[in-house]
């Protein structure tokens, strides 16, 4: 009887290896040498010798994980890398131009997602579309991440859409709706688990909770508080404002900044200019290159920031709008929608 024991154990330690093994074959024009497998942190799991321009990974998986392959060592500059996602199944890593990744359900949607959403890219991009056309596709292009994640649920990819595509425009209980539809495991991976933390804390931020104050120094290395700036009895509405100077979208928002400092700030409206810039220069350098007349302060240490924290910042440019009882009441108030939304309230 214990023979027998041994042996089925045995035989579903080899069943369960099986189910969690993958293979990633892959090729390259004039790749020689060795090339490196490493996780999104940078630590090394593996490596394997270049044959003929050709090369392969094997192993087990336990959970779904973004990786790339490199034949860069020791942070040396790449002539070769390749994103992908390891799970079970055989990875093939193409020498096309197009940087193809195939062969598992994840890599196989990553890789119709990317192509799908180049193709409405560069239909933007080009001249002879109309802005009619490029509203139309902005939602063509939002609809294919929803659909896209929809469809890839049962897979680490969806997992990823929804944290890096998704979840900067859901509020804290849609993004717990949302994860709650993935299966355990899913959930159980590092994406959906971090997720998960900032969507709980984010839950604290959305509209109707009251807000969480900030105390952060401006130019003159002054502390200046949320708190204080809200308590003014001249200001109804402030908008706190992540950014930073290197963040393109970010910089493109300032002209609607500007137009809605301008038009309001004398009926109520102010800023509190939260800059996630680590150069202090940069930082004071852009806020007086563009005008930005309204209140700032920063860290200078990136989103390593208390208030990214208390505010479940994921990314940037990202706004919260409060009122003068401290209660949210708007959020990622992009475009002109913040001025329409400042002139509605103004004129309540």
């Amino acid at each position: 009887m214990k023979k027998i024991l041994i042996l089925a154990a045995a035989a579903a330690l080899c069943a369960c290896a099986g189910k969690n093994r993958y293979v990633i074959e892959g090729s390259a024009d004039e790749l020689a040498g060795t090339v490196y497998l490493y996780d999104t942190e940078r630590n090394l799991l593996d490596s394997a010798a270049v044959e003929n321009g050709a090369f392969r990974f094997e192993g087990t998986v336990e959970t779904p994980a973004l990786v790339f392959v490199s034949d860069s060592r020791d942070n040396a500059p790449a002539s070769f890398a390749r994103m992908l996602f390891l799970e079970p199944g055989t990875i093939v890593i193409s020498a096309d131009p197009d940087q193809r990744v195939s062969g598992t359900p994840a890599n196989d949607a990553n890789y119709a997602y990317r192509q799908a959403g180049q193709a409405l890219i560069q239909e933007y991009r080009a001249e002879e579309t109309s802005d009619e056309r490029r509203e139309a596709i902005e939602k063509e292009y939002d609809e294919l991440t929803r659909t896209t994640m929809e469809a890839n649920r049962g897979n680490y990819f969806g997992a990823q859409l929804l944290a890096q595509q998704m979840s900067y425009e859901l509020s804290g209980r849609e993004l717990l709706d949302e994860i709650a539809k993935f299966s355990a495991e899913l959930q159980a991976t590092d994406i959906l688990t971090k997720l998960k933390a900032s969507a709980e804390q984010k839950m604290r931020t959305d509209i109707g909770e009251p807000y969480i104050d900030i105390a952060q120094t401006d130019a003159a290395g002054e502390t200046v508080s949320l708190k204080s700036v809200i308590d003014n009895p001249a200001n109804k509405y402030t908008l706190v404002d992540f950014w930073a100077s290197w963040c393109g979208p970010c910089m493109g928002e300032v002209p609607h900044l500007k137009q809605t400092y301008d038009a309001f700030h004398a009926k109520g409206f102010e800023i509190y200019g939260v800059s996630f810039d680590k150069d202090r220069e940069k930082w004071l350098g852009a806020v007086k290159q563009h005008g930005m007349n309204w209140v700032h302060v920063s860290e200078l240490n990136g989103f390593d920031n208390q208030a990214a924290k208390d505010y479940a910042v994921q990314g940037i440019p990202s706004n919260f709008l409060i009122d003068a009882q401290g209660t949210i009441v708007a959020t990622n108030l992009r475009g002109e929608a913040l001025y329409e939304k400042i002139a509605e309230l103004l004129a309540e």
